[in-house]
């Protein structure tokens, strides 16, 4: 299958994920002496697979050890059974296998200077080899008391090393080093591969490192702080003098002597949110946490592209998939070095993008999301959807707290989640992270329909009918300190809110801006554009119809460029704000009266915070209510797909999904 068939074959088609081969990470060896799986009885998740194949499923996944088992060696044991046990009686599937790139704990012994080190943590090569292997060395990127996650299931392996105040995690991203080495091994277990009886069967290859796999950069769930180590602060050096031409002007531009340049402490990249100025880091001294922010998606996506390369080159049909773009449901996506996006869509060597779904507000009947922006990555690249529905039975097979209630719940959250990636012309794979979350002839119906249905509608070529186009921007979060109220009730909330007004909507990225067609849309919503430059304002004001009605969210357009003024946003909306000197979260702002302002909505405090202006809005309120946004919805003369707030509803040219959080059902409706 050459390079294009594939992209649509995968595309086309569902995917179904298991927990096959699932094994610990780090390599650690069992009783035998071979890399230790979590449940050694493969047979039980083939099977799994093989129903999944009944159900009409041609496309498969799971995690494939990649054979690198320490400082060069190498044991593909595990490896072959995976593949062996994905094939049997089950030939005529295609698989992705997801390959795993994070070091040995040997390697990090070898190479100190290359481990990912803690705020706080050794400084010296020697102290950080003394810690390698210890239980002040962070295996798994999030501290946990019961160790590996995966090993807690009934059954199997189970991990009897608490993974709790680490100093140190693994390989920093910045480590050449460990691209040299990993992409050796992942060379290597390709060549293997592809060499193999399985060749033709391979799809593409998905890969992972950092924490969970995920590339996501060590200590980011458990809210740690790194990368402190030695050659990753000489790589940031490096790169600061490539930006600004000089040490003497990296030095001025940071605030620190030539002879002491260093990464910001913790306290210091996080900082207050008193002020909007505070907020948007316009304060003194923060053009170095700016950098290192930037720094550290630029690293992650260099990384990612490095091993993207290295697929390519062993056979160019084969597709390339990572873990990225998480920004819109999780509070420091600058951290876990995310916010490159660009920079991957725009490489050749990748070919799709993936995540988990979004796991807030994601029962039954709620709209659930995304992680990023899906439509945006379909104009350039495949978003993959990572539908991790935890069933009616996950709590029989794990402790569960996201599972759901009933079949009837699962079902509804199932067809909610194939018609949002159906909307939004996505691909998904189920997945079954626990072992058993499928075991059920009614889910297994379920899917079976899903997926014939899946084939059905996408005959038909996909098109938006969607009324409302709501725009975010990943890069302003450079900018930002960290603020979960600002985030949630202007992106993450606000979207949800938005699709159960009953009206479609469709999301993209300010970056988009530019080449989308609007003349379908009647209502656009900059809802989290804090960073908007002089081009992107003259763009902004030379595309938009004069008849569409325009909002705007909070403090939109405060910085232009670098420049952080408040006069941006009225310059950018045409509104006047001013800050009302209430701490919190999210900095107090409301609307300065002025001619032919029609105020919407007071406060308690008699300030607007919902404001229009001939065919332009301004909402200073966080969390924005669906019945609230409906009556702006209604206005600008958009279409509603039911007669009331709170369902969920997803559509496209080709159907309308409807799901109640009442009954916790969902019905899709087939458009002629």
């Amino acid at each position: 299958m050459d390079i294009n068939s594939a992209k649509e074959f995968l595309k086309n088609n569902p995917v179904f994920w298991s927990r096959l081969g699932f094994c610990y990470d780090p390599p650690l060896k069992n009783a035998d002496g071979r890399p230790l799986c979590f449940d050694e009885d493969l047979e039980k998740f083939a099977k799994t697979h093989r129903a999944f194949t009944k159900a009409g499923v041609k496309i498969h996944s799971s995690i494939l050890h990649s054979g690198w088992v320490g400082v060069d060696e190498y044991d593909y044991s595990l490896t072959d059974r995976v593949l062996d046990a994905v094939f049997c009686n089950n030939p005529d599937i295609f698989y992705i296998p997801r390959i795993k790139l994070n070091v040995p704990i040997d390697w990090c012994y070898e190479n100190p200077e290359d481990v990912f080190v803690y705020y706080g943590g050794p400084g010296e090569a020697e102290e950080i080899r003394k810690v390698v292997g210890t239980l002040k060395h962070d295996y798994i990127g999030y501290d946990s008391e019961t160790g590996y996650y995966a090993s807690s299931g009934k059954g199997g392996f189970k991990d009897t090393r608490p993974n709790v105040g680490g100093v140190i995690a693994r390989q920093s991203f910045s480590s050449e080093k460990w691209l040299l080495d990993a992409g050796v091994a992942l060379k290597k277990v390709i060549e293997r591969i592809e060499n193999s009886k399985y060749a033709d069967r391979i799809l593409g290859y998905h890969i992972g490192y950092g924490t969970s796999g995920e590339t996501v950069v060590w200590g980011r769930i458990s809210n740690k702080y790194g990368d402190y180590g030695i050659n990753n602060r000489k790589s940031f050096i490096k790169w600061g003098i490539n930006k600004y031409g000089s040490k003497n002007a990296l030095a001025k531009a940071w605030g620190q002597r030539e002879d002491d340049l260093f990464i910001p402490s913790p306290d210091k990249r996080a900082g207050s949110v008193q002020t909007l100025e505070k907020l948007m880091r316009a304060d003194a001294g923060n053009q170095v946490c700016i950098d290192y922010d930037i720094f550290v998606s630029e690293t992650n996506a260099a990384a990612t592209e490095h091993f993207a390369k290295i697929v390519k080159e062993c056979n160019k049909d084969k597709l390339v998939g990572i873990f990225y773009g998480y920004f819109m449901h999780i509070d420091n996506s600058a951290y876990t070095g995310h916010l490159a996006i660009e920079q991957l869509l725009n490489s050749p060597y990748v070919d799709f993008f993936a995540a988990p779904k979004s796991y807030y507000r994601c029962s039954g009947g709620e709209p659930g999301g995304e992680l990023c922006p899906a439509q945006s990555i379909n104009l350039k690249k495949m978003w993959i959807d990572e539908t991790d529905v935890r069933t009616f039975l996950a709590e029989k097979v794990e402790e569960s707290s996201w599972a759901s209630d009933s079949a009837q719940d699962t079902i509804c959250v199932l067809r909610r989640e194939f018609s949002k990636n159906l909307a939004h012309d996505s691909g998904f794979w189920w997945m079954d992270l626990g072992g058993g979350w499928y075991d059920s002839d009614i889910l297994m119906k379920e899917i079976a329909h899903l997926t014939a249905l899946n084939e059905r509608i996408r005959k038909k070529k996909h098109k938006s009918i969607s009324d409302v186009l709501i725009i975010v921007d990943e890069n302003c979060i450079n900018h930002m300190r960290i603020s979960r109220g600002l985030r949630r009730g202007f992106m993450e909330d606000f979207i949800c809110e938005a699709n159960m007004t009953g009206a479609l909507c469709d999301v993209f990225r300010l970056a988009d801006f530019e080449g989308l067609e609007l003349s379908q849309y009647k209502l656009i919503i900059f809802a989290y554009c804090f960073q908007v430059d002089e081009n992107m304002r003259n763009i902004i004001s030379q595309k938009i119809p004069k008849d569409v009605t325009v909002m705007y969210n909070y403090s939109a357009g405060v910085l232009c460029g670098n420049c952080f003024c408040l006069n941006n946003v009225k310059d950018f909306t045409g509104f006047e704000i001013y800050e009302t000197g209430k701490d919190g979260e999210v900095p107090g702002v409301a609307v300065r009266i002025a001619d032919n302002i029609k105020v919407i909505k007071e406060n308690s405090e008699k300030e607007i915070v919902l404001a229009k202006k001939e065919n332009k809005i301004i909402n200073l309120m966080p969390f924005m209510k669906s019945d609230c946004l409906r009556e702006i919805e209604k206005e600008a003369g958009c279409i509603f797909y039911t007669d009331r707030t709170g369902d969920t509803v997803y559509g496209d040219n080709r159907f309308i999904g409807i799901f109640s959080p009442d009954e916790k059902s969902g019905e899709i409706k087939e458009l002629l």
